[in-house]
């Protein structure tokens, strides 16, 4: 393959991603234009390496490494990570914002944003994104139990509170 040819390739590649990078690295760094820096600094470094990444097993998955791992970078700069412990309690969230976010899908979105990072990342990955379990724990570079051990217990956080926020904020044992 030539160098022409091997740099379509990777523009290819890399233009068929940028939405779901921005979702991924969004989905960590829970702020938009952050997300968006993050997305430019991944094009800018994978354009350096292409030859690393077209010549990796699985280029998508060596990009999606790089944005995460990019992302939480830029997390931690900016020295949020340990805010990202934050418990939502859909039982406290006042009138105004609960009949503004009545829609279960954007109460949904939100509950995801609260989760640890890693739950995070695999929920947007999993549900969002569609990967499948393996390609995930390959981006994450982490075993498969630990991808569905993550997976269940962020489905199992967001269906409690669900329930809850379903029951006006009453639990019901």
């Amino acid at each position: 393959m030539n160098i022409i040819d091997s740099e379509r390739e990777f523009i290819g590649l890399i233009t068929g991603l940028r939405d779901m990078l921005y979702r991924l690295a969004r989905s960590i760094v829970l702020d938009d234009q952050e997300a968006e820096d993050v997305v430019s600094d991944i094009f800018e470094r994978a354009w350096k390496m292409r030859d690393t990444v077209l010549a990796s097993s699985n280029p998508r998955a060596y990009i999606c490494r790089m944005a995460r791992n990019m992302a939480i970078d830029s997390l931690r700069r900016r020295k949020r990570h340990n805010e990202l412990s934050v418990t939502f309690d859909l039982g406290v969230v006042d009138v105004s914002k609960r009949l503004d976010a009545c829609d279960m899908v954007e109460i949904s979105k939100q509950l995801i944003d609260y989760l640890p990072e890693r739950q995070r990342t695999v929920v947007q990955l999993r549900d969002v994104e569609g990967y499948e379990i393996g390609e995930i724990a390959q981006i994450l570079e982490c075993e498969e139990s630990s991808v569905r051990m993550n997976l269940s217990r962020a489905r199992r956080y967001i269906r409690e509170q669900l329930l809850i926020y379903m029951n006006y904020g009453v639990e019901r044992n």
